[in-house]
């Protein structure tokens, strides 16, 4: 279960050390500014999102009144700062890591790994982007034995090689396969795949928010 951030008046609030502070839209949309205090916006997000859900986002500073986020938007690792009173802010004891060489993606909570699976990454000519992200949007999937099994992650990455798939901007997704023969492979279009199992896991256990690193 996420605790609660208290919120102290005129001074910021650090997270605890394995701990990271989420945040989440509580307003139809939320303006992201250059820099605490900037008189307009450069990107207004709705909320909920194209997919229908929820906004989150992850922060990655924080001064009074403002939070400095990372964003799910090109180009990748963008962040902007959004004001306190735009979002309701928690703390998140999970992180993932997902070693592509490896194709592993390890479960951390409280600084210690707490599951550790197989996974399939993108091939060569469509490479998974390296990097420091964050679980933006889960979706249900329509068919649990489908090709992206019962749960998909949308994170805040997008495809380097790839600028539309699926109909889609080219997000990065982290989700099930109805191919477990191919987890431990570099086979996908940039995604990350898991096992049905897993993704069930991740989808009852994960806040959004929860940072992701994909490393090499």
């Amino acid at each position: 279960m996420r605790l609660l951030v208290a919120l102290l008046a005129g001074a910021a609030l650090a997270a605890p050390a394995h701990a990271s502070v989420v945040a989440e839209a509580v307003r139809p949309s939320v303006s992201v500014y250059r820099y605490p205090g900037a008189k307009r916006p450069f990107v207004t997000l709705p909320n909920p999102t194209r997919d229908g859900g929820r906004l989150a986002f992850l922060v990655v500073q924080r001064v009074p009144g403002w939070e400095r986020v990372r964003l799910p938007v090109r180009p990748n690792g963008t962040t902007g700062w959004i004001r306190d009173r735009a979002v309701s802010l928690s703390l998140d004891p999970y992180r993932l890591v997902v070693s592509l060489s490896r194709h592993r993606l390890q479960v951390w909570k409280n600084g210690r790994i707490v599951r550790t699976e197989r996974a399939a990454v993108g091939r060569t000519v469509l490479p998974t982007p390296r990097g420091s992200y964050y679980l933006a949007v889960l979706l249900r999937q329509p068919n649990a034995n489908g090709a992206y099994g019962p749960f998909a992650f949308g994170t805040s990455a997008f495809s380097n090689a790839l600028y539309s798939f699926g109909g889609g901007p080219g997000q990065i997704g982290l989700h099930g396969t109805n191919e477990p023969f191919a987890l431990g492979r570099s086979v996908s279009h940039g995604c990350i795949r898991i096992s049905n199992a897993a993704i069930r896991f991740l989808a009852r256990v994960l806040p959004l928010g929860t940072p992701i690193d994909i490393l090499r």
